[in-house]
């Protein structure tokens, strides 16, 4: 979060004409960004017209990531507007010790917290390190730290949002339910486990004392909305330039990606494990897995295998997995990846029994 300072005898910014209209523009693109969001969902249409493609093999090679890109943002800018000012409220209204007070305790409601907690918080696997060792440095149980990090990369609003208006309602609404009880099932089980009992036998030594600190509280609502608004600018700046240069990316291998390799290779039961163990050696910043999935579909993968990739490629990344290495070492690394891409294995196979279909 960024420091903000008042004047000596003030606890609040100077309040002028600008930061009234700060606040006011901060607010209307929160609520236009979520009435793009819900209006196809009540209407059955989009609320703003979207540019449609054709085929993108008659596009020239050298404009058909722009094409693409232009295409999706037509379709997503609302979203992104919404994900990003409610990511900034988050961390502007809600001070980050309750989080951390929360997942103290080793009751089964911790787990939950962090469950619910973590979407709203991050938005993809490498950005929730960092909070992850703080988190357990903090005092956190080891548990409930790990439910953290593993459900913020797979179900983050801006992830659930998009799979749910780029592919389909279905897939996004199991991707929550999966993510979220699988995340809390890994969580526990590594816990209880020898090596998880070290870990936090270890992190307990290290424990720093947090200082319960008032300043958000004795910040007005339009100091607050300042916050906000810096931090989802903060958001925006970090993941636009990757999003889109996935996307890029993701236009190629939808127009050039044969598709007898996908419907071979990503289909049936060796399709969900494929899905759900591809995302290891792989890195797809946030939010472009579901582009990628999305291509993946129009050339062929079922619904069960995008499931799987869409659960275990965001968490157990190689990348991810070397930083948090660090933090806990590689044998809670491996074990919490293992056993996500076993969960992503099961919520495939039991969305390819009972769903099917997008």
């Amino acid at each position: 979060m960024s420091d903000y300072k008042s004047s000596p005898n003030e606890n609040s910014f100077h309040f002028n004409l600008s930061t009234t209209y700060l606040v006011y523009l901060y607010w209307c693109a929160f609520l236009l960004g979520l009435a793009t969001v819900v209006y196809p969902i009540f209407w059955g249409k989009p609320l703003f017209p979207r540019y449609v493609l054709g085929n993108l093999k008659d596009i020239p090679l050298l404009m058909l990531p722009f094409q693409y890109s232009f295409s999706y943002l037509t379709k997503a800018w609302g979203a992104l507007m919404f994900a990003f000012c409610l990511g900034g409220a988050i961390i502007g209204f809600v001070p980050k010790e309750e989080f951390q007070r929360l997942l103290t305790s080793g009751k089964a409601r911790s787990y939950f917290i962090a469950a619910t907690a973590a979407p709203f918080l991050a938005v993809c696997s490498c950005a929730m390190i960092p909070i992850f060792g703080g988190l357990l440095i903090g005092g956190a149980g080891l548990g409930p730290a790990i439910t953290f990090l593993l459900v913020a990369p797979a179900a983050n609003i801006m992830a659930i949002m998009f799979t749910g208006s780029m592919i389909s309602w279905k897939i996004a609404a199991s991707r929550i339910l999966v993510s979220y009880f699988g995340a809390i099932a890994v969580g526990f089980i590594v816990a209880k486990t020898p090596w998880g009992r070290k870990t936090e036998e270890r992190f307990a030594e290290r424990k720093i004392a947090i200082n319960s600190h008032t300043f958000c509280e004795k910040l007005s609502f339009a100091d607050k909305t300042l916050i906000s608004l810096d931090e989802a600018k903060s958001f925006a700046v970090k993941i636009l330039p990757y999003l889109f240069g996935g996307v890029a990316f993701v236009s190629f291998v939808e127009a050039y990606l044969p598709p007898q390799i996908v419907s071979h290779y990503m289909t049936g039961i060796h399709g969900v494990f494929l899905g759900a163990i591809i995302g290891v050696p792989t890195y797809t910043p946030s939010l472009v897995e579901v582009f990628l999935v999305k291509a993946m579909l129009n050339l062929g993968m079922e619904p069960a295998s995008a499931l799987a990739f869409l659960i275990g490629g965001p968490i157990c990344s190689l990348p991810s997995m070397l930083a948090a290495s660090r933090i806990v070492g590689w044998k809670i690394t491996f074990l919490y990846a293992v056993l996500t891409i076993f969960v992503a294995i099961i919520g495939g196979i039991l969305y390819m029994a009972f769903v099917g279909t997008l």
